[in-house]
C-alpha cells in the first residue's frame, strides 16, 4: 500500500529509478545474473523503501466516495485521512483543493430534441480550494491520527456541477497523500449546440414596433365610429361644457393702416442725403448771391 502511495505522489523518483536500472543493464549483460542479483535486487528493494517511508511521513490520503450522486443539489463526500502522527489540535484546519477536469454537459443538438449527455474536457482546469476543520478526537478528547471525515459539496456555490475532479489535501504540516480523483453525478443545466437560425418569414413577421390605433376620446374632430366599437361615453355633469363661440385669435382692423402710415403713403423718393427743411432750389440760390456778392466786393477793391 505504501509502495502503490510513493508511485502515485513521486513518478519522477521512479523515473530516476528506471533511468538508473537501464544505465545498470550492460554490467548486469557483461559480469552475468550473479550481478543482476548481488547489486540491482537490493538497490531496488532500499530505493522503493525510501519512497515509501517518504510516503508515510506525508500521511495518506483516500476519498471513500469516488462517484457521488446529487441529492438537493449537493453531493456528500466521505474520506479518510491517516497522518504520521496524531495532530496537537482536536479539530485541525485543512485544506481541500478540487481541480475540474471534466464537465458533463447536457448538449440540445436541435430545436425541440432532448438533451444528450456530452463529457467536456477542460484544457487549463480550474482550481477551487475549500478550507474547513477535520476532527481526529473521539467524544472522550483523545486524539488519533487516522479519522473518517464527511462533508457536503453544494451546486449553488457556481463551481461544482456534475463531471469530473482531482482532489488533493494540505495541512498545518505540508500536503498529506496523493491527489485522488472523483466522479460528481447529476444533470447540469442543459446548453444549445444546434445551429442558429437567422431567417425569418415576411409574411408572418413584421419589422419594427407593433403600432395600435387607440383613441381616447378626447379630440373634437370627427370620427368613423366602427361596428363593433361602443361610442364614446358624453361629458358627466362635473364636466366643464363649451357655450358660445370663441373670438378670433387675430381681430378684423389688425391689417388696416394707421395714420402715420397714410401720412408717408405719398412721401416723394429721393436719396435721402438733404437736411432736414432745406431742399434743392433754395440751397441753388443762396450759392448764386454769394458768387455776386463775391464779384460786386472784388469789383469796388480794384476801384
Amino acid at each position: 500500500m505504501y509502495l502503490g502511495a510513493a508511485m502515485r505522489d513521486h513518478p519522477r523518483a521512479f523515473f530516476l529509478l528506471h533511468a538508473t536500472f537501464a544505465r545498470l543493464r550492460p554490467f548486469a549483460r557483461r559480469f552475468g545474473r550473479p550481478f543482476a542479483r548481488r547489486f540491482a535486487l537490493p538497490f531496488a528493494l532500499l530505493f522503493a523503501l525510501l519512497l515509501a517511508g517518504r510516503a508515510m511521513a506525508a500521511g495518506i490520503f483516500t476519498v471513500k466516495t469516488p462517484a457521488v450522486d446529487e441529492k438537493s443539489g449537493e453531493w456528500h463526500i466521505k474520506v479518510r485521512i491517516d497522518l504520521p502522527r496524531a495532530p496537537g489540535m482536536m479539530h485541525t484546519p485543512m485544506r481541500f483543493t478540487f481541480s475540474k477536469e471534466a464537465v458533463d454537459e447536457r448538449a440540445i443538438m436541435a430545436k425541440g430534441a432532448e438533451p444528450v449527455h456530452h463529457r467536456m474536457v477542460i484544457d487549463t482546469p480550474p482550481k477551487q480550494v475549500v478550507s474547513m476543520d477535520v476532527d481526529f478526537a473521539d467524544p472522550t478528547g483523545k486524539v488519533f491520527k487516522s479519522t473518517y471525515f464527511e462533508f457536503d459539496l453544494q451546486r449553488a456555490n457556481g463551481y461544482f456541477e456534475a463531471g469530473e475532479y482531482l482532489v488533493s489535501l494540505a495541512g498545518p504540516d505540508g500536503d498529506v497523500g496523493g491527489a485522488q480523483r472523483i466522479t460528481l453525478k447529476g444533470d447540469n443545466p442543459p446548453v444549445y449546440r444546434g445551429a442558429m437560425d437567422f431567417t425569418e418569414n415576411k409574411a408572418t413577421k413584421r419589422r419594427g414596433p407593433k403600432i395600435e390605433n387607440v383613441s381616447t376620446g378626447l379630440d373634437a374632430g370627427e370620427r368613423q365610429v366602427a361596428e363593433n366599437e361602443s361610442p364614446v361615453a358624453g361629458p358627466m355633469a362635473t364636466d366643464v361644457a363649451p357655450v358660445g363661440s370663441a373670438p378670433t385669435m387675430v381681430p378684423s382692423n389688425a391689417y388696416n393702416r394707421t395714420a402715420e402710415e397714410e401720412a408717408v403713403q405719398d412721401h416723394p423718393k429721393g436719396c435721402g442725403c438733404k437736411a432736414a427743411g432745406v431742399d434743392r432750389a433754395s440751397g441753388g440760390a443762396a450759392l448764386a448771391a454769394m458768387v455776386v456778392l463775391g464779384f460786386v466786393v472784388a469789383r469796388r477793391r480794384r476801384q
